[in-house]
């Protein structure tokens, strides 16, 4: 049954957003905001404006008052659309009344027109769950051979961008990144596992393009977990301003009617003609009854990989991997080894209400192995940087190129 939690987070199975906060497209704001008042007698609070994404975040601290006021001439229409989607026994979140109402309205009169409006969600790291099916937490290990993680001297090359956890200071990594303090982990012991990941993507990436320079960037939390798809796009359009030509996405969400994101998408389209986008598939490819439960299938698409505009990366071989149209490359992901933390590890897993509980407890020595979708999209990251040196040519080239010589291996693989 879904639920909002203490911190006003909306969760069910499937997808999780802010209760309160809306947002709108700029060009439209003064439009919808006239139109929220004419309907309910009360308005918003701006809480963020981003020009480059053309978007502004707004909170409703009235939704009560405003659920009221729309209920008699909108909930009977917001409940049939919700038919076939959604329990029927499901209460009808405030959010999703006025965004119907908001929608409905403009398309009776603009024939079908509404501008564009969305909820704020939340996304988190694909080795997450629920939203992109999760790794099991025993995927996570010690490395047994720290030698093939291990990296040649740094050079000077092609800036790539990574967009995750923290990054943790590690002797093979020693100038070969760029990042501000508040992008450095300086935790100790016991450490959450999901905080090592952009590490461990870190060093996939550079074992392909050992000349690399990583342009670092956090979303994550220490947890790895949970990040607003506000915050993410903002970062996203952030590496407009760098060297950055491909950016490594290891993150995403599912949503309930398998429509990418609002945000996410202004991000992509905003951020493609520049930078070459590749992200993770998720890890929801091996069925489980949980999973069903929730509504999530094997060929669920995760955001933002399933976007036109983005390189889709699946994990070769893979159980856990998904069979779809939208993955574009297959790489190597399952038992990966590369660069993570040193000491005691608290291996965690993220609950439905956004909590972690702690599943095991490890010993590292700098390095570990590690299976996902995740770390296959960090090797084709690495591989289009090293493809773009060697052939002189651009990293769109380069990706291009990449996903022309893989077609084949993913049609193969691909569940019709």
């Amino acid at each position: 049954m879904p639920f909002t939690d203490p911190g006003g987070v909306y969760r069910s199975d499937t997808e999780a957003w802010k209760v309160d906060q809306l947002v709108v497209d700029l060009r439209y704001q003064t439009l919808i905001l006239r139109l929220l008042t004419d309907l309910t007698g009360h308005t918003w609070r701006e809480v963020d404006t981003s020009p480059e994404l053309g978007l502004t975040l707004c909170e409703l601290p009235e939704l009560a008052a405003i659920e009221a006021a729309l209920a008699d001439g909108f909930l009977e229409g917001v409940r049939r659309s919700r038919q076939g989607q959604y329990d029927p026994d499901d209460p009808i979140p405030a959010l999703d009344l006025l965004l119907y109402a908001l929608r409905t309205s403009f398309e009776e009169r603009y024939d079908g027109w509404s501008p564009p409006m969305a909820k704020n969600r939340l996304l988190d790291g694909v080795q997450g769950s629920p939203y992109t099916g999760g790794g099991r937490p025993d995927e996570l290990a010690p490395a047994v051979n720290a030698d093939l993680a291990r990296l040649t001297a740094p050079g000077v090359g092609p800036h790539v961008g990574i967009l995750d956890s923290k990054i943790v200071p590690h002797p093979d990594l020693e100038g070969r990144f760029l990042a501000s303090a508040k992008d450095i982990y300086t935790g100790t012991a016991p450490h959450p596992s999901p905080v090592g990941h952009a590490t461990f993507v870190a060093g996939v990436i550079l074992k392909h393009a050992p000349d690399a320079v990583l342009v670092m960037r956090s979303i994550l939390d220490n947890r790895g977990v949970e990040v607003s798809s506000w915050s993410v796009a903002k970062a996203m359009v952030g590496f407009l301003k760098t060297d950055v030509r491909v950016l490594n996405l290891s993150f995403g969400c599912t949503t309930h009617d398998n429509r990418p994101p609002t945000v996410l998408e202004r991000a992509v389209q905003r951020l493609s003609p520049a930078i070459v986008l590749v992200a993770a598939a998720g890890n929801h490819g091996r069925p489980t009854q949980k999973r069903k439960a929730a509504g999530i299938t094997e060929v669920t698409p995760v955001w933002p990989a399933a976007c036109a505009d983005v390189v889709a990366v699946g994990a070769r071989g893979a159980e856990f991997s998904p069979k779809v149209p939208w993955v574009n490359v297959l790489a190597d992901g399952v038992a990966v080894t590369s660069t993570y933390l040193t000491g005691e590890v608290d291996v965690v897993e993220r609950l439905l209400n956004g909590e972690v509980a702690v599943q095991d407890k490890l010993q590292f020595t700098g390095y570990a192995t590690w299976s996902g979708t995740s770390f296959a999209c960090a090797a084709v990251v690495g591989e289009i940087a090293a493809r773009a040196v060697a052939q002189n040519i651009s990293a769109r080239a380069a990706a291009d190129l990449i996903v022309a010589e893989s077609a084949d291996e993913v049609l193969a693989e691909l569940t019709l």
